[in-house]
């Protein structure tokens, strides 16, 4: 571990062509979506974090079958309505993502099951995707009517529904159109604000029925289980939510140069570019292609000048919500203030995220306020005291935010446990300790 704690200080750039691990989103999905396609899939590049490994293991214990051969993951997968009642509890870990979507699968399955997880995923909303299910006739309970231990009753002979969505949420759309898939009839699902889509192009590229129309306030999600979900062979882009730390840390300092291969360059995804091209950063996006309905990029950093500070608006959150705690950290080495406003649904991430980047940022020396639930942070070009005790909550994206945040610290942070990284992002130190020079 001492190694490891030097990798990464004030003196030094980041440098290389660097190829960032599988995306988690689309690890997850590919998993259970290839798990109720008949036949052989092959999954390459899957992210082999914990989150993703629960979600595999919670798929085989529901029946399908899943193998790792060279380097590649085959599944066979049962159709959907045909899921096995599990024998014992389905743990996924810290994965808020697995037992949500998950949640979805088992609720259009006539099987009873339980949905646990660790401390932090016991303490997290999960009403704004079973309110949902028990439309459909499922029977759910959940600890204090709210979190996990999730007990479900699934429903063989589920309801079509028209679904409203009104909080923005990816795994809230995703686990409705997964319980879909064995669902007689029409399901339409009106979404009020873009989130990510990975579900319905996974959908698309599986040649399933399924027809997806958006106009500038809605999309509209129309499905019908009449057509199989074929096999397919699918390789995991890169993950731009892990890649963005890397991103940043080569908008932070001039003189870093970074090309960065093989990325999911998916409109959902990339908000938090498009506020580093508004701060200054000089990225550049090349080779763009189609893959599987899914857009892909490299990108090329040549960092030539500091970063300006921004003002982030509410509406431009949700498409860059996991990437707030790395971009404080540019906030925090860019000539003024900055201000990220409406940051409400980071108050129930793996950990209360606003609270801690908050007091963290305060206690290796940038000033920083919230007010109401927007951070202004006052930044600028001198190196902090740092030096700080970093405050986490085993939230894998402030450890991992505070870590990069050594580069512009006179003294290194103190990170105490840094296990939770394993949850997303297992080759992050290695990966620091071959691009920073």
């Amino acid at each position: 571990d001492l190694k490891l704690n030097m990798t990464i200080n004030c003196k030094k750039r980041i440098k290389g062509t660097y190829f960032p691990p599988g995306d988690k989103s689309i690890s997850h999905r590919i998993l259970i979506l290839t798990g109720q396609a008949v036949g052989e899939s092959q999954i390459s590049n899957l992210l082999e974090g914990e989150d993703v490994l629960n979600t595999l293991k919670v798929m085989k214990m529901l029946g399908a079958n899943i193998k790792k051969k060279d380097g590649k993951y085959i599944v066979f997968g049962l159709p959907p309505g045909a899921l096995f009642e599990p024998t014992k509890s389905l743990d996924f870990g810290n994965s808020g993502t697995g037992i949500r979507l998950l949640s979805g699968i088992i609720s259009s399955n006539n099987i009873k099951a339980k949905l646990i997880g660790d401390k932090s995923l016991s303490a997290r909303p999960m009403r704004r995707v079973t309110d949902h299910l028990k439309k459909i006739g499922a029977i759910i309970k959940l600890r204090k009517d709210s979190f996990p231990p999730m007990s479900i009753q699934g429903v063989g002979d589920a309801v079509p529904f028209k679904y409203d969505i009104l909080i923005p949420s990816a795994q809230i759309k995703s686990a409705i159109m997964l319980s879909a898939l064995n669902t007689k009839g029409l399901v339409e699902i009106k979404e009020y604000k873009s989130t990510r889509d990975h579900t319905e192009n996974m959908l698309k590229a599986m040649g399933y029925n399924i027809r997806v129309k958006e106009d500038l306030t809605h999309r509209y999600i129309k499905m019908k289980n009449d057509k199989d979900l074929k096999n397919i062979k699918y390789n995991v882009p890169g993950d731009p939510s892990s890649a963005a730390f890397f991103i940043t840390a080569a908008c932070l300092k001039p003189g870093s140069k970074l090309v960065i291969k093989n990325m999911l360059y998916n409109k959902t995804r990339i908000g938090f570019i498009k506020t580093l091209k508004k701060m200054g950063a000089e990225i550049q996006v090349i080779n763009k292609r189609k893959v599987n309905f899914e857009i892909l990029a490299d990108l090329k950093i040549d960092q030539k000048k500091f970063l300006k500070p921004t003002i982030l608006e509410a509406n431009d959150v949700p498409l860059q919500v996991d990437e707030i705690p790395i971009l404080s950290i540019a906030a925090s080495f860019a000539g003024g203030k900055s201000v990220f406003k409406g940051l409400k649904e980071l108050t129930v991430k793996e950990s209360n995220r606003l609270e801690l980047v908050h007091q963290n940022l305060k206690n290796m020396g940038v000033k920083s306020e919230v007010k109401g639930f927007d951070l202004h942070i006052y930044g600028n070009y001198e190196l902090k005291k740092g030096g700080a005790k970093i405050i986490h909550h085993h939230d894998h994206r402030i450890v991992m935010s505070f870590y990069i945040a050594n580069l512009i610290c006179i003294k290194n942070n103190v990170i105490k446990d840094k296990s939770s990284v394993k949850t997303s992002y297992p080759s992050f130190f290695k990966d620091t300790g071959k691009y920073f020079h």
